[in-house]
């Protein structure tokens, strides 16, 4: 074989790994497993980092968001349960207390499980030539839009503010690791948005439903708290992460 067709080669499986994977996880992830859906989900979101390079056709972008917008309630329901259920276990509620929730838990999680719509297959992907030239030219964009944006989102008091950023930070991070490996700073800036954004679903979930009202308030103070702690984080790691958005927006 030719290095040519060697690499071609290599770029052909480059370019199938992410919906090989989704082929893979099928079985379990129409059956709801917890660890296929939290997957299916990143894969969902790193492919559409790649579609955003490649200029996928309509039919292919939106199988994948249809996909995407059937396991978000799943996963939701599934991180939600789970800082609950740690929140009961350190204000020393009574294990059998806890063994109760999880179980009421689990039967919602049933009915959301049943209202699932899954697509009759999993979509596919495909990956087009000059693609890395292309992703550099997309993060160097990216890279110039999170540097103008970022310094109001870090003065904002609204969670959907932040939400959005987060979005975009991620969606950087999937282009940046088609081409090659991001930096600990953004990892751990996306850790910290995560958590805010937990603690943002799990007060939606205690102010909207009649949920553990007798822990309502300790709850809730616990979240706001962890909202609190992840933004100073995210305002302490921006420096570093700014110097790499910067040298990434100077190779346009």
């Amino acid at each position: 074989m030719t290095k040519a067709s060697k690499a071609k080669a290599k770029k052909k499986t480059s370019a199938v790994s992410l919906d090989e994977r989704l082929s893979e996880l099928w079985p379990q992830l129409t059956q709801g497993d917890p660890g296929a859906v939290h997957e299916a989900r990143k894969l969902t979101r790193k492919v559409a980092a790649e579609q955003a390079v490649t200029g996928a056709p309509k039919k292919v972008r939106h199988a994948w968001r249809d996909l995407r917008r059937a396991v978000a309630p799943l996963r939701d329901h599934d991180v939600a349960g789970e800082h609950l259920a740690a929140a009961l276990k350190e204000q020393g509620r009574p294990q059998s207390e806890i063994t109760a929730f999880r179980r009421d838990w689990a039967a919602q999680r049933e009915q959301l499980l049943a209202q699932v719509r899954w697509p009759e297959q999993p979509p596919t992907l495909e990956r087009p030539s000059k693609f890395g030239r292309r992703a550099r030219r997309a993060l160097a964009h990216e890279a110039q839009d999170l540097l103008e944006d970022t310094p109001a989102v870090l003065r904002a008091r609204k969670a959907d503010i932040w939400h959005e950023w987060r979005k975009a930070l991620k969606h950087y991070r999937y282009t940046l690791e088609l081409v090659g490996k991001s930096p600990e700073s953004l990892s751990e800036i996306l850790d910290a948005l995560g958590r805010m954004q937990d603690a943002e679903v799990v007060r939606g979930l205690l102010e909207q439903q009649n949920l553990l009202p007798d822990q309502r308030e300790a709850l809730l103070a616990r979240e706001k708290k962890a909202r609190t702690d992840a933004q100073h984080k995210v305002r302490t790691l921006w420096p570093e992460l700014e110097a790499h958005l910067r040298e990434m927006a100077a190779q346009d």
